[in-house]
């Protein structure tokens, strides 16, 4: 008995001497620190209630100690029941130590979770605290990667242009070009045909815009400062870059289209930057004799935006020698127009401008290849046997 007590005295001078050199230690920093402290407390809380039933236990054993020496006059019976009970007070006690015993060792145990939280805690924000001249670094080294692959990509593109050959005498329209190499560009075909404008039939804008051949560019029109307000020789002999805004000239148009079945293709962008388009399966242009009148065919049913277009059909061609507000375009009568490209605005849509179009152009290619004639004599008064 003296032995358990010598013990148990060890063990709780043991709890004193941890429990004082981890209050010495502790200094409180954050709030984790702090609810650190709380736990320590209700440690030494139950550690002063182990030295009550420490001393408590004393008192039994002192009581035992004095039952072991029985006075004659006692009696076996009050021996026994005081004996009893302080067997009973004994056993309790044992159960509070051990009920202490565990709670402390839970408490213990959290309280080092918190500690090891804490430190991962810690690890977390010093990690998260990332210098900014290291920021500034990774920021300037991105910025110089993205410039060299730019630098690298125009250097590829230059390339790709510098290998393709846009003198082309051997060949006489866009849709001949090599299908493999697809690049935009103003392309010369055989031999020059220049006008009394000093420009020629056979340098085109040709176009990739689809699967297949090349489309010869026609009409370009942007956001730039190309007038299209023009008169009639203007619109027959075209007028325009060809590398920017431009109308590639009714006369020219006519002499690609009279021999051979022409397809047209029109494409829009509007105020929101939404892009769309249209095909028409027939394109014809008529001679001046007959004021370079339309004739189209029917829309793709696959077109992507609304066919304002058809209702210009056999219409003869307006510029401003004739009507300025519906100059450079088919028209019959002017207010009940359904599309314009080539107007003060660009229209597509009916009368109340259902598409405000800020960017248009109009492209045509042969149906077939096949078809390509370039042996006929030009007539200009040839009939299209519609």
């Amino acid at each position: 008995m003296r032995l358990s007590t010598a013990l148990l005295f060890a063990l709780i001078a043991i709890v004193l001497t941890l429990e004082a050199s981890g209050a010495a230690t502790a200094k409180p920093r954050s709030l984790m620190e702090q609810q650190l402290m709380l736990v320590r407390n209700a440690q030494e809380q139950q550690q002063r209630s182990l030295l009550n039933v420490e001393f408590k236990l004393n008192r039994v054993i002192s009581k035992l100690l004095s039952f072991t020496h029985i006075r004659p006059g006692d009696s076996l019976r009050e021996l026994a029941g005081n004996l009893s009970k302080a067997l009973d007070s004994w056993g309790q006690t044992q159960d509070r130590i051990n009920q202490l015993q565990l709670s402390f060792q839970w408490k213990n145990e959290l309280a080092q979770k918190m500690e090891e939280m804490h430190s991962m805690l810690a690890l977390l924000v010093t990690k998260s605290q990332v210098p900014r001249e290291w920021q500034r670094q990774n920021e300037n080294g991105a910025l110089e990667t993205e410039s060299e692959q730019m630098s690298e990509i125009k250097a590829t593109k230059e390339s790709n242009q510098a290998s393709v050959e846009y003198l082309q005498p051997a060949k006489a329209d866009c849709a001949e070009l090599d299908d493999q190499q697809r690049v935009d560009g103003v392309y010369k075909f055989l031999e020059p045909e220049l006008n009394e404008k000093q420009r020629d039939l056979n340098e085109r804008y040709c176009a990739f815009a689809t699967t297949g051949a090349a489309w010869t560019v026609i009409q370009r029109r942007t956001e730039q400062l190309e007038n299209f307000n023009r008169s009639w020789d203007e619109y027959r002999s075209g007028f325009g870059s060809l590398e920017s805004d431009f109308w590639f000239g009714n006369e020219f148009i006519h002499r690609l289209v009279y021999r051979d079945d022409y397809e047209l293709r029109i494409e829009l962008q509007d105020q929101l930057d939404v892009k769309v388009w249209a095909e028409y399966a027939i394109f014809r242009l008529d001679s001046e004799s007959f004021n370079y009148q339309l004739v189209i065919g029917k829309m793709d049913d696959n077109s992507s935006t609304s066919d304002a277009l058809s209702y210009h059909n056999g219409m003869d061609f307006r510029s401003s020698d004739w009507d300025g507000g519906c100059s450079g375009w088919w028209f019959d009568r002017c207010l009940e127009a359904q599309s314009n490209l080539n107007g003060q605005r660009i229209i597509w849509g009916n009368s109340r401008n259902e598409y405000l179009i800020k960017t248009s152009r109009m492209l045509i290619r042969p149906r077939s290849l096949n078809s390509l004639n370039t042996d006929e004599v030009y007539d200009e008064d040839s009939a299209y046997g519609f």
